[in-house]
């Protein structure tokens, strides 16, 4: 399995929860429908107002990667004020 993780900094809180109740709504569901799908969850980091991870776990890396291709598009066009995260990505070696 792989997993990618983006980490989005720099948000007021408002702009958080905005983010955080689409992709709850919207986004995850998109991303189920995705080729080699396993976990899609969002993480409000502790001790930090303005950040926000999203960890998309996928069967193989180039289904991690096309999946990352849609929800780089999803943001765009349904989050505009959100900057372009930090990513992270890798196999899962242990789950």
């Amino acid at each position: 399995m792989f997993a990618l993780i983006r980490t989005y900094e720099g948000l007021s809180v408002e702009n958080r929860d905005e983010a955080t109740r689409k992709a709850n709504e919207s986004l995850r569901t998109i991303l189920k429908q995705s080729p080699g799908f396993v976990s899609y969850e969002l993480l409000k980091q502790d001790g930090t107002d303005g950040k926000v991870a999203s960890i998309s776990i996928f069967d193989s890396r180039a289904e991690a990667q096309a999946s990352n291709e849609v929800a780089q598009k999803w943001v765009r066009e349904n989050l505009p004020f959100m900057a372009t995260p930090h990513e992270t990505a890798g196999e899962l070696v242990t789950h």
